[in-house]
């Protein structure tokens, strides 16, 4: 039984990390092909035909960490609009082929035509919601964003690492400590 589980922990993580590669590779090579103005320009931020796009490649999309991740942080790194992006986050695991697949062969074709309906309707309400409530705010852009890492003396040039939030106080990137000027 032991034997088994480790059998399957290797299968598993061999194949899962296989996945990610192939599938973050190709987002990369994607994102290399096409400009990130076409891609803001496709799922554009309050328009109609982003959510829907996000819809179907949320849908086409297996859910799993291996390729949800690399694909929303495309299209957070290319700037595509954030109710769009919201909307393939949340339809990714909701219509995955996979769970349609499994719908239809249990319920049939009218309880899985109901549910994508619902499922991506949800979805793209509960984006727009979020964001027209600018919850895009609390995206952290990791190359503009300083160190977070804490040291033991926070001197001058440390504390001069600063940026401003919306309240306009000002935090500084040393020991998270806040100040302000």
């Amino acid at each position: 039984m032991l034997q088994d589980a480790a059998e399957m922990f290797v299968f598993l993580a061999v194949e899962l990390s296989l996945l990610f590669i192939v599938i973050s590779a190709g987002v990369s090579l994607i994102r290399q092909k096409v400009p990130d103005h076409k891609i803001q320009q496709m799922m554009g931020a309050r328009k109609g035909k982003g959510y829907l796009l996000a819809s179907l490649l949320g849908a086409v999309t297996p859910f799993c960490s291996c390729s949800t991740v690399p694909m929303l942080r495309g299209l957070l790194s290319a700037k595509a609009g954030f109710g769009p992006t919201l909307t393939f986050l949340f339809v990714s695991p909701l219509l995955n082929p996979i769970i349609v697949g499994l719908i239809w062969v249990t319920f049939g074709w009218k309880v899985t035509l109901l549910y994508a309906i619902i499922a991506a309707g949800v979805s793209v309400l509960a984006s727009i919601v979020l964001d027209l409530l600018g919850f895009e705010r609390h995206i952290v852009d990791h190359k503009n964003s300083a160190s977070s890492g804490c040291t033991t003396k926070c001197d001058d040039s440390e504390a001069s690492v600063k940026r401003t939030v919306k309240n306009e106080q000002n935090v500084s990137a040393c020991c998270s400590s806040i100040s302000s000027e």
